[in-house]
C-alpha cells in the first residue's frame, strides 16, 4: 500500500490554514483602522494649534473658524483662507485656573477646543 493523506487530514489542514488566514486578515484590518484613527487624531491635534493664538481666549463659549482667530496674520492666499475658514472649533476658555502650592507664582490660562477629538491646552504665565 502507498502512504498518502486521508481526506480527513486534508480537510483539517485546510481548516487550520483558513482559520489562521482569517485571523491574520482580522488583525490586519484592526491595524489599518488604528492607523486611520491615529492619523485623523494627529491631523486634528495639528489643526488645533491654529486655535492657540492669545486672542482665542476672548471667544469663550463660541464656535469660531481658524481664519477668524488668525485674522491679524493678513493671509492673502485664497486657498489657505478657504481651508482656514472650514476649520471650526467650539472654544471654552478659563483665564484663571487655580494652581495649588507652587514655589514660583504662576498663572494658568486654559483653553478647551471641542470638535471630533476635544482637547484642553494650558498656557503658563510667570
Amino acid at each position: 500500500m502507498k502512504k498518502a493523506f486521508t481526506i480527513i487530514e486534508i480537510i483539517v489542514s485546510v481548516l487550520i490554514i483558513a482559520i489562521v488566514t482569517l485571523t491574520l486578515a482580522k488583525i490586519n484590518k484592526q491595524n489599518a483602522n488604528m492607523v486611520d484613527y491615529v492619523t485623523t487624531r494627529l491631523k486634528n491635534e495639528l489643526s488645533n494649534t491654529l486655535f492657540l493664538h492669545p486672542d482665542a481666549l476672548k471667544y469663550d463659549k463660541s464656535k469660531k473658524d481658524a481664519y477668524t482667530i488668525l485674522h491679524d496674520l493678513k493671509i492673502r492666499n485664497d486657498k489657505a483662507k478657504g481651508y482656514l475658514k472650514k476649520l471650526e472649533r467650539k472654544i471654552y476658555s478659563d483665564t484663571d485656573v487655580p494652581v495649588l502650592k507652587v514655589l514660583v507664582p504662576v498663572h494658568l490660562d486654559a483653553i478647551m477646543l471641542k470638535s471630533d477629538f476635544s482637547t484642553r491646552y494650558y498656557r503658563v504665565h510667570l
